[in-house]
């Protein structure tokens, strides 16, 4: 993937920038000075120094679950947005070519608010978002001074460059859909809540409690137009945009659903808890 990343931006420099091909070599070297005083042409230098998780772009859901219509479900996690941080140099014997040739680098990428589409490698085709390009921005590289000096050679201008790319690791999982969940609270017995010293006091189960998912399904209705009330509470169940809906804290019993369309009731439905998944046809 990095590699592949390393030769795409090459690609679009060589491809875009104002020189010949051949006149300029484009590396992605740590530029210590055992590395420069081997350069034998005019080079521009695209050091790769972080990587890192992109948090802004990170979305408040973190998984995405498909219906499959078969009775499972996929579920998948969200792909990763990264971010990928150069440092980019130029390196010639004058520097008035180190400095003409890191200024058509620069009004290059400025062009370019991400790389084209026809650029990409088959690995990196298909991305969800374009691959954005951010040039110039104060990415921490924490004191430039100190970076020359950690890797022994003279200081040198250089542009900070960022890209961020989706990056999917993850395998999708398929599993039955889980209609009803039970949850059991413990009681402590003994009076005001105190901790029980006898080992063979034990806790009390208390009632279970269950979660139904369902879901409404309609060729004439759009879900978003109809109510849905459990007649045991009077309290109306919220729809989601698809028909999906979830009511909690049911002890198990018999239940009603009343489904309304303008204050009028298409469909009485009667179920009963712990139940399958409800498919409730209007």
């Amino acid at each position: 993937m990095i590699y592949e990343l390393n030769e795409t931006l090459r690609e679009l420099l060589m491809h875009e920038m104002p020189v010949r091909k051949g006149d300029v070599d484009i590396q992605f070297d740590l530029p210590k000075r055992e590395w420069s005083s081997r350069l034998s042409k005019p080079t521009l230098n695209l050091y790769m120094y972080d990587i890192l998780e992109n948090i802004e772009l990170r979305g408040s859901e973190q998984w995405t679950q498909t219906d499959n219509g078969d009775g499972t479900v996929t579920i998948h996690r969200n792909p990763v947005r990264v971010n990928f941080y150069y440092l980019i140099t130029s390196w010639a014997k004058e520097i008035q070519d180190e400095q003409q040739l890191l200024s058509a680098a620069l009004t290059t990428l400025l062009r370019q608010p991400s790389i084209p589409e026809e650029l990409l490698p088959v690995n990196l085709k298909n991305q969800p978002v374009p691959i954005r390009l951010e040039v110039g921005q104060n990415k921490s590289l924490a004191k430039l001074s100190d970076f020359w000096g950690t890797i022994d050679n003279d200081p040198h201008p250089g542009i900070r460059l960022t890209v961020t790319l989706t990056i999917d690791p993850y395998k999708a999982i398929t599993s039955p859909r889980v209609a009803t969940s039970e949850v059991r609270f413990k009681q402590n017995p003994s009076p005001n809540g105190q901790k029980l010293e006898d080992s063979k006091s034990k806790l009390v189960d208390s009632k279970s409690y269950f979660s139904i998912r369902g879901k409404l399904v309609s060729q004439k209705y759009s879900p978003t137009t109809l109510k849905l009330f459990l007649k045991e509470t009077g309290k109306e169940v919220s729809i989601l945009d698809e028909g999906e809906f979830a009511i909690q804290r049911l002890v198990q019993g018999t239940y009603h659903l009343d489904i309304i369309f303008n204050d009028r009731v298409l469909r009485h439905e009667k179920f009963v808890v712990p139940a399958s998944y409800l498919e409730i046809k209007v």
